[in-house]
């Protein structure tokens, strides 16, 4: 990958033209993005997150479908957002100290033919109470960090983030925690007094363009794919990882290539692995090409590919942009991991959008199409559903969801070539051996307010004992206890609920409260947990994160 990159520099050093950083995923934006692709024309590719925000800056640009007070505030989030990009956004006509908000989007900016900077804070702080949890002490986010962009010569972009974090989770979240070794969303953490954890995050990339049409960033940091609220292909739930992404959009036609370093297994809290060398490594390749068949049809294809061994050896062959990588890997007679599937967005009405996904890990057909309950019948798929100002109601919006994944999808012979990442799943947080129903409604009572409610219905099949029934995806599929009968929801059955309100209150740019409100049972024939969680947060520059899990 290094060399990859050093020769996209060397060809495209004198070709560069304006490029811009990235909306951080999950932000305010992103929703307004998804409803104002279904109501007007947008033009914007929504299935590779995070989008860069020049994209969305000639997004904000077409306004004939925005006439709520809420559309309008959404409007004017995304114009703050990418300024540097338009000529209508207005400076402040008293900064703090002349010096300090000249925008309500940062706290310090700065710009001039050749040099453009963003510098803001980032704060989250957070309490809650689990009504049923293990801990008398308040469950707690603390967040403090750093946040700056810019853009050098009108030609390269850059962003960076760091933040120093402490935090105690609900037992449901520790409980992940014990298990992988790793804090979701996060990575490496340390014990903080006894029951809370301690981690650094980190973030950043440069951006350029090789030309008109392609672009090239280079960073440490996460990607998602798809258009719901789970990604079966390629999800944030695990830590940022170092990475090469190309994208190239032409036409109808968006494709993008993700080269990423992985790690195979660590060690984490206290029992890092101090002197004794880094972690293990891997390695990703994927690639997704999405096709405007029509303008309110997209229709995608896919193929990731995993792999890695003891020597922890780059692949050269994997680095080419356009090849197909089943062909290369019956061709070098590995057995790596290997991923295809297709997903599409349809928008009906100016209202409805569809969306879904279908994952193909193996396939023969003849034991696809038969009963016998091959363990190699190994595909997920998902099928959604946006619908937006519900039954004519303005800023009323819902989403339907549906995720059902076979045994043992993603998971491989070892480590080193399972669909996983510092010990999580690069996809679905549940793994594999599941289905999964969510529900999700959200209102704009005010442009400022938020009020929003999900549901979650899943059942999954737990291993039993040292054998792999197909949920774990860090577990070898050669552990499986037979080659057929194999079942969705095999093993130990367990049934998961989680009810989850938020209220969230948008009072300066990028600076919200959020009232939760969590319910979460799950049950087996050998386990019963109830949580039931009160909470508030401030978050300053730090999207909202969904522990719906």
């Amino acid at each position: 990958m290094r060399y990859t990159l050093i020769l996209i520099l060397v060809l495209t050093l004198n070709e560069l033209i304006a490029q811009s950083t990235d909306i951080p995923l999950n932000s305010w934006a992103y929703p307004a993005l998804d409803e104002w692709d279904v109501k007007g024309k947008s033009g914007v590719f929504t299935e590779i997150k995070p989008i860069s925000r020049r994209y969305f800056s000639e997004l904000s640009k077409q306004t004939s479908w925005i006439k709520s007070k809420a559309d309008q505030f959404d409007l004017g989030y995304i114009q703050l957002e990418t300024r540097e990009y338009l000529d209508s956004v207005e400076a402040s006509s008293q900064p703090l100290f002349n010096t300090f908000f000249k925008y309500p989007s940062d706290v310090y900016s700065y710009s001039n033919d050749d040099f453009d900077l963003h510098v803001n804070p980032v704060v989250v702080l957070g309490a809650a109470k689990d009504q049923q949890g293990t801990f008398d002490e308040l469950l707690f986010e603390n967040y403090r960090g750093l946040e700056l962009r810019g853009t050098i010569d009108d030609k390269v972009s850059f962003y960076t983030l760091l933040t120093e974090n402490q935090a105690r989770y609900a037992d449901y979240i520790q409980d992940v925690t014990d298990t992988t070794i790793a804090v979701p969303y996060e990575g490496f953490w340390k014990q903080y007094n006894t029951s809370g954890v301690d981690f650094l995050r980190a973030q950043a990339y440069i951006d350029i363009n090789a030309t008109k049409h392609i672009s090239a960033q280079f960073g440490y940091g996460k990607h998602f794919i798809g258009d719901g609220k789970r990604s079966l292909i390629l999800s944030d739930f695990g830590n940022n990882y170092p990475y090469l992404r190309l994208n190239t959009r032409i036409w109808k036609l968006q494709y993008t290539n993700i080269f990423a370093q992985l790690v195979g297994q660590t060690q984490g809290g206290d029992f890092g692995l101090l002197g004794t060398g880094s972690f293990t490594k891997k390695y990703l390749a994927s690639h997704h090409l999405s096709v405007k068949v029509l303008p309110n049809l997209t229709l995608g294809l896919f193929e990731s590919v995993i792999y890695g061994d003891s020597a922890q050896n780059l692949k050269v062959e994997y680095l080419n942009p356009l090849i197909f990588y089943r062909a290369l890997e019956q061709q070098d007679g590995s057995s790596d991991n290997v991923l295809i599937g297709l997903d599409f967005k349809w928008n009906l009405f100016k209202t409805i959008s569809l969306y879904g996904q279908l994952v193909i890990d193996e396939l023969i057909v003849s034991e696809a199409f038969g009963d016998a309950g091959w363990w190699g019948n190994k595909q997920a798929f998902q099928i959604g559903a946006k619908y937006f100002d519900v039954l004519g109601i303005t800023d009323l919006n819902a989403q339907v969801e549906l995720n059902r994944v076979r045994p043992y999808v993603y998971s491989h012979e070892n480590n080193y070539t399972s669909y996983s990442h510092y010990n999580m799943a690069l996809a679905h947080p549940l793994g594999a051996n599941f289905q999964e129903m969510l529900l999700s409604m959200n209102y704009r009572p005010f442009a400022k307010w938020r009020v929003s409610t999900d549901v979650l219905l899943a059942s999954y099949g737990n291993d039993l004992g040292n054998a792999s029934y197909g949920r774990d995806i860090m577990k070898s599929y050669n552990r499986r206890p037979a080659d057929y009968g194999n079942e969705l929801l095999q093993g130990e059955e367990t049934d998961l609920i989680m009810l989850q309100g938020k209220l969230t209150y948008h009072f300066w740019h990028n600076a919200m409260i959020d009232l939760d409100a969590i319910y979460r049972s799950e049950s087996s024939p050998s386990r019963s947990r109830e949580s039931v969680i009160l909470g508030v947060t401030l978050r300053w520059n730090f999207p909202a994160r969904s522990y719906l899990f």
